[in-house]
């Protein structure tokens, strides 16, 4: 099974595994800690993108606007989960992208934009029946479910001359796995958390084989660190050593404000998202004139 598949799959089942074997404080205070791990070690390893962004004053500009917009986003409070869904869809999307073949802009194009809106259409099915999604009724949201299903495999099977079965389980697998979900919706009422946390167990995993690749021990590092920032957070948590001195409310405001903070910077600094953003943040974008 190709590997981006095979990670997928995995994180699904450490999503499950956790959200079914932990309930209450414990629930909370893990998938806080997971957050704060995360959040954490993308500030690390984005240490020289951020420097290299705030060297170009061409970058620095854009990036000062959109850190601004996401603090106005914070302040206002706006919605985190229509925020983490434009985040989650672009991320999703935008990852399958890279491993498209560029030979086939077109076709591609046309994939990925299926793929945003089916992304989309999962996201806003599962979770329907908080207050943002609620008004829109389900019967509709179905229907444009089903329709996305049907164009996105229509794009995808437009490129399985290039990239073979193989290829089109890497590139469809999420979907499939979207559509159990959607499923099962009927019978599990899914929360936020849930989903966030399949994301945040993803992207734990996904660097691995690029830190297999740079040898030298750099996989080892990257699991200790995150075992001991997971453990030192647990500690601290409310159902940690620490439970007395450190209150939920404290935690839960602070994943909010990081998870805000996260989310807009990646804005900069992930080339997950569509090139009319990305081209901001890069070295090699093109120089647009002013007139």
């Amino acid at each position: 099974m190709p590997i981006h598949a095979l990670t997928r799959i995995v994180a699904v089942f450490i999503t499950v595994l956790i959200a079914s074997r932990t309930s209450g404080i414990l629930w909370s205070s893990l998938f806080w800690s997971i957050a704060f791990v995360h959040y954490g070690l993308a500030l690390y390893y984005s240490r020289h993108r951020i420097l290299a962004v705030a060297k170009d004053s061409s970058s620095l500009v854009p990036a000062l606007i959109v850190l601004s917009g996401g603090a106005a986003l914070y302040v206002s409070q706006f919605s985190l989960l229509l925020y983490f869904g434009v985040h989650h869809v672009f991320n999703e999307v935008y990852l399958l992208d890279r491993k498209l073949p560029a030979k086939e802009a077109e076709r591609r194009r046309g994939l990925r934009v299926a793929a945003i809106f089916l992304n989309a259409a999962i996201y806003a099915v599962l979770l329907r029946h908080y207050s943002e999604l609620a008004w829109i009724g389900p019967e509709f949201l179905f229907v444009v479910l089903l329709f996305f299903y049907a164009l996105f495999f229509y794009r995808l099977g437009q490129l399985r001359p290039v990239l073979g079965v193989r290829g089109m389980i890497d590139g469809s697998i999420f979907e499939v796995f979207g559509l159990l979900l959607v499923l099962s919706s009927f019978f599990v009422r899914f929360d936020l958390n849930h989903i966030v946390l399949y994301h945040f167990i993803f992207w734990s995993l996904y660097p691995i084989e690029k830190f297999k690749r740079l040898g030298d021990g750099a996989l080892w590092r990257y699991a200790a660190i995150s075992l001991v920032m997971v453990v030192v957070f647990m500690l601290f948590s409310p159902a940690g050593i620490a439970g007395g001195a450190v209150s939920e409310s404290f935690y839960y405001q602070q994943f909010i404000f990081w998870s805000y903070a996260h989310i807009t910077l990646s804005f900069v600094l992930s080339d997950a998202h569509p090139a009319w953003i990305t081209r901001w943040f890069r070295s090699d974008r093109r120089q647009w004139a002013v007139s």
